[in-house]
């Protein structure tokens, strides 16, 4: 008997714009001991349809159907009696553990919470059983986190909080949500294996939401593939990788870049690939060689930071320290690294938006140090930068066709209305709009036609390097791939340069000619494409390189990974010599004593004194 068995699951919204129907007709089982993998794009209703089974349905949100667990229907339960089962039978990890941990409470505070609504056991009872849950999910110095608050936490920390939270009953379902979506690789790669090592020491089944199908392969059994509400298919991994009988299916899974692919394809985003679907990215002719359209040498960018109290030393942030790079026309340089090792700040430093502190950029032969206001303003019309949050950096009280104008009216006050509006409409058609966007506002798109609007501000001035700063990190996975595709298609026919900055190892691979790898604002590696990806030099370019999940679950569960241990130390207080030394199961005396210079290993450029030897 399944512990789980969902049959015709419906879930309904009533909005002011009328009824939404979330999930339609939804039905499937959780065996005990099982992981299930639910995927699909945003808004697919795969989060709704588990919130709906505990009770946790937004106001206007009801639900229908039967969910039968332990011979009851969910469905049918009071909120009391909800409350009973949630977090002691079933429990549940959060996307963002941020918004779901209480700021204004420890950890020891929130957790004993949870043990004591379920169970009369005293204060110290339930802290020492939170303090063994936290030394469980490997939290380092658990004690001394205990009484700390969330903001006290890295973004790692605070996930294995909410993991061991929702361990602290030993629950017999743990429906996980998005856990590792904003954490970098290397974390998600510890917080996945420590799932999975859980899940077998308290024989507990998981519901494993996420759009990562990498993440999917490695750590499930089943999958449930959900699109607009319904359910697509359902079947083995195996089934569902190598024999998807939906052409929705098919079509997710061309869409996902492969960091085991040795060659950078176009991401296919039908079900069938056209004789342009298998062109390859090559390198500009000529490489690195050619004339630089971008040279950074010895970059240092650094904050000041006042200490607390009265007496408090005043420290520093070493943000950028040191770094240098070429850029030649036409060429795309991916910077890779973890949260907290320099890539915005670099490349923020380089548009002129932070002040440098030391060393110089120089743009088609200016050192921007040396322009005054108006060749500033003249040389920012070459180089145009892509953010993160599309909406974010979008004015919501302007329409799209001010947005995009804007930089011609501040750039080219010569032409007329008629020529604004022309180029406008253009550009907008050029990456892939209708062109009748003008009067509408940010808000009225989706979050991929955000960030296209984006990508056409920055093009409107036709300029020669754009900056793009994580600019598929919030979107899904088929939307991600026609931005990706967009850009190399439009950097094909303007032969503008990229700098690509992400920290998804396999898009950048699919999209750079060569990649520069950053920990605690240094450089440590840098090297073309595919001698990185296939011949990686430094120790941290391995684990990095190792921790990415690959969507082919032979693959992904017969790898041997090299996984780090730790989180990023404080910039405010690197370690001496090298920097990675603290996290390197490879590091000596020496890597304490000297700091190792950026020189060539072979075909890459590697800041490592060992980097022969490991090779």
């Amino acid at each position: 008997m399944s512990l789980l068995d969902v049959r015709g699951l419906n879930v309904h919204f009533d909005t002011p714009d009328g009824e939404v129907h979330a999930v339609k007709n939804l039905s499937f089982t959780l065996e005990r001991g099982e992981t299930l993998g639910i995927v699909g794009e945003s808004g697919s209703g795969k989060s709704q349809a588990v919130l709906s089974l505990i009770g946790l349905l937004a106001d206007n949100g009801r639900a229908e159907g039967i969910a039968e667990f332990d011979g009851r229907n969910l469905l049918a339960l009071s909120e009391k009696q909800l409350r009973r089962i949630r977090g002691r039978r079933i429990s549940m990890i959060f996307q963002d553990p941020m918004t779901s941990l209480n700021p204004y409470l420890t950890v020891a505070n929130q957790m004993m919470q949870v043990v004591r609504e379920h169970e009369n056991i005293s204060k110290q009872a339930a802290r020492a059983r939170c303090l063994e849950l936290l030394e469980a999910v490997r939290i380092p110095e658990a004690r001394d986190r205990l009484d700390r608050f969330p903001h006290e936490l890295s973004g790692g920390m605070r996930q294995r909080v909410m993991i061991a939270a929702s361990l602290l009953l030993n629950p017999e379902i743990l429906v996980a949500d998005e856990p590792t979506t904003a954490l970098d690789v290397t974390v998600q790669a510890q917080i996945l294996d420590l799932m999975r090592d859980l899940s077998q020491r308290f024989e507990t089944s998981t519901i494993l939401i996420t759009h990562d199908l990498g993440v999917v392969a490695g750590n499930c059994e089943r999958v449930l593939v959900m699109n607009a509400g319904e359910l697509k298919e359902q079947g083995s991994v195996a089934e569902i990788y190598y024999r998807p009988k939906d052409k929705y299916t098919r079509a997710l899974l061309d869409a996902v870049p492969r960091l085991d692919e040795t060659r950078a394809a176009r991401l296919l985003i039908g079900v069938s690939s056209s004789p342009s679907d298998d062109t390859q990215i090559t390198a500009p002719a000529g490489g690195n060689a050619r004339a630089a359209l971008l040279e950074v040498d010895g970059l240092k960018v650094s904050f000041g930071v006042q200490g607390s109290g009265l007496w408090g030393r005043h420290r520093e942030v070493r943000a950028v320290d040191g770094v240098a790079l070429r850029l030649a026309p036409g060429e795309t340089l991916g910077i890779v690294g973890e949260s907290g090792c320099g890539k915005s700040t670099l490349a923020r430093a380089i548009l002129k938006l932070v002040p440098i502190t030391a060393g110089r950029v120089c743009i088609m032969g200016k050192r921007l140090d040396q322009l005054d206001k108006f060749g500033l303003r003249a040389m920012r019309s070459e180089v145009q930068v892509i953010f993160q949050d599309p909406l974010a950096s979008l004015n919501p009280r302007m329409t799209v066709g001010d947005i995009v104008s804007e930089p011609l009216w501040t750039h080219h006050p010569e032409l007329d209305k008629s020529a604004v509006r022309k180029r406008v409409i253009d550009v907008l058609k050029r990456v892939g709009l209708g062109g009748r966007e003008l009067n509408r506002y940010p808000h009225e798109f989706s979050g991929g036609q955000c960030q296209r609007i984006g990508i056409a501000r920055a093009l409107v001035l036709e300029p020669k390097l754009i900056i793009c700063d994580e600019p598929v990190s919030a979107l899904d996975v088929s939307i991600q791939a026609q931005i990706v595709n967009l850009l190399m298609d439009l950097q094909d026919d303007f032969g503008m340069s990229l700098i690509f900055i992400a920290h998804d190892l396999a898009v950048v691979r699919h999209i750079s000619h060569r990649v520069m790898v950053m920990y605690l604002g240094m450089a440590v590696e840098v090297a073309s494409r595919d001698d990185l990806y296939e011949r990686p030099s430094h120790p941290y370019t391995r684990a990095l390189i190792s921790s990415v999940p690959i969507p082919d679950p032979d693959k992904e569960r017969d790898r041997k990974r090299e996984l780090l241990s730790g989180d990023l130390p404080s910039p405010m207080d690197p370690p001496s010599g090298c920097r990675f030394r603290t996290r390197c199961r490879f590091a000596r005396q020496r890597c304490a004593d000297e700091v190792p210079e950026l020189r060539r290993v072979a075909a890459s450029h590697v800041a490592c004194h060992f980097a022969e030897e490991l090779m």
